[in-house]
Order: structure tokens, then C-alpha cells, then sequence
């Protein structure tokens, strides 16, 4: 059987459980059979390698998203959208672009992105669409210095309230948590793992991974002076913020109150324009 033969009855299966789908391509995000929402317009613009043999029918680009593209970590529309949404406004694909690190674990299939709000996000102080974030910038910018500046949409490097860097500030909350625990406080690694880390910092706004753009381990980007640990985030617009997802995450937990670990530099770059806009790194070491 030729592949569009097997396409064409794959879509026609699919059809008889999920229900009729429009033909024409529309416009814009809409709810369909199954209750999840789709651009298919989008989905055609930005997956021309789909188009190319699934066409740009409603039915088979959407055929294709629920059997490979969420898999894949294709988005079903554009984050931001106007689009049919939840009694609560959650927003799929806003969910997946602003917290890549919750992308990493689950994918980008809008039911298990609604999974980790609903389990985890909400508590975490993860925003469920833009307008909710957009309202708690502007809450936050009329109130106290010391947290405001730090959640405004256009981050800054400093806050008025004690003048130290986001750097620093992600130094007193680690050990701040440490303290918690009853272990020691990191110190300050100016010379080794903060130059590292800001190197890392820059290097995962293009390239979200543990492993350097080159292919070489992030820990190339140190001397090694023992045993060592890397942190990273995207997407997190203030010290407190990214020290909490870490927090609530058991892989980076670890790290910032393994016992072991006694140095620490942090890393942070801001990127406007770019898909996270914010970037983080935690470089620990013995």
C-alpha cells in the first residue's frame, strides 16, 4: 500500500473516533473533536516538513500532531493566541514556551502541560497564560521595591531595595535553603565558577541543554576542582522565581543542598527577543 493510501486511511480511522474534522484550512485556533485546540495554519507555516507529505488538510495535520508532533515537542498553535481556552484560561502553548524546563520532562502535549499546572505550576507561582502574567507584572511593579523590579516584564540586573546582583540575590536564597537543612553555606566562587557560569548563561539562550554548543560537557566551561554540578533554567524572571522551580524540581534540589557541594557562581543573562527572554546557571563544586 502507498504511503498516501495509508495516510488517507489512518486519517479515516482517526476520523471515526475523534469525530469529523473541518477540510479547509482556518484561520485560526480552534476547538476541535476532541475538545484540545489547533491551529492548522500554524502548524503548516511552521512544519513545512509535514506539509510536505501529510499536505495541508485540517484532518492530517492534526492527524499528525496527535500521533508524532506532540511527541515531537511541536506546538498545536502559537503561544499567545487568541484561542478557546479553559474556565481558568490556561494556555498550552504559553505554558510550554515561557517554562522549557517543565518541556524537558513532560513534552509539549497540552494535557500533560495542564497536568503540571494544575499538580505543580499553580503552586510554583507558574502563570497559566500571558494576560495572568502580564497582570502580575503590573500588580507587582506598584508595589514593594524590593520584589517588584525584580518581576517586571523587562528584567533588570539589580533591585532597588538592597542594590546586589540577581547573581548574589540567587546566592543568599541557596544558602538560605541550605540553612533550612542544617547545612553549611556555599561560597562565593569569583574566580572560577561565576565567569563559568555566566559563560554557561549565555550559551543556553541558544542552546538549552547541559551540553555546550560545541558538544563539549558544561563542565568544561570551569576548571575542575572536584566534583561538580550545573543547574540551569529558562523563562524565570526573578531570583526567587527560578530558585523556586529549581526548588520543587528533585534533580536541582539536590544539587543545592547536596552536602557535599561548598562553592557556587550563577550566571544570568537577558536576552529580549529571544523565546525565554531570561536565562539562569548554577555552577556548584567541592
Amino acid at each position: 500500500m502507498g504511503i498516501k493510501k495509508i495516510l488517507i486511511s489512518l486519517a479515516s480511522a482517526f476520523a471515526l473516533v475523534m469525530g469529523v474534522f473541518t477540510l479547509n484550512v482556518q484561520a485560526a485556533p480552534t476547538t476541535m473533536a476532541d475538545g484540545n485546540v489547533f491551529d492548522p495554519v500554524y502548524y503548516a507555516q511552521n512544519n513545512p516538513d509535514v506539509v510536505s507529505v501529510f499536505g495541508n488538510r485540517t484532518d492530517m495535520l492534526y492527524l499528525h500532531y496527535c500521533l508524532f508532533g506532540k511527541n515531537e515537542g511541536r506546538l498545536p498553535y502559537a503561544s499567545g493566541s487568541s484561542t478557546p481556552s479553559s474556565s481558568d484560561g490556561f494556555d498550552a502553548a504559553y505554558y510550554a514556551a515561557k517554562y522549557p524546563d517543565v518541556v524537558s520532562v513532560l513534552g509539549s502535549d497540552p494535557n500533560m502541560l495542564r497536568f503540571h499546572y494544575d499538580n505543580f505550576g499553580r503552586n510554583e507561582g507558574r502563570y497559566a497564560n500571558a494576560a495572568q502574567e502580564a497582570a502580575a507584572a503590573g500588580s507587582s511593579s506598584q508595589g514593594s521595591s524590593s520584589q517588584g523590579s525584580s518581576q517586571q516584564s523587562t528584567p533588570q540586573q539589580t533591585t532597588a531595595s538592597s542594590g546586589s546582583s540577581y547573581e548574589m540575590q540567587v546566592l543568599d536564597l541557596v544558602n538560605a535553603e541550605r540553612a533550612r537543612y542544617g547545612l553549611s553555606p556555599l561560597s562565593w566562587d569569583a574566580s572560577n565558577l561565576a565567569p563559568g557560569a555566566s559563560v554557561r548563561a549565555v550559551e543556553i539562550s541558544t542552546y538549552f541543554s547541559h551540553t555546550r554548543p560545541d558538544g563539549s560537557s558544561c563542565f568544561t566551561a570551569v576548571s575542575n576542582p572536584g566534583c561538580l554540578g550545573e543547574n540551569i533554567a529558562a523563562g524565570y524572571g526573578s531570583p526567587q522565581a527560578v530558585m523556586d522551580g529549581w526548588m520543587n524540581s528533585p534533580g536541582h534540589r539536590s544539587n543545592i543542598l547536596d552536602p557535599d557541594f561548598h562553592k557556587l557562581g550563577v550566571g544570568y543573562y537577558y536576552a529580549p527577543g529571544t523565546m525565554y527572554g531570561s536565562y539562569w546557571v548554577q555552577m556548584f563544586s567541592s
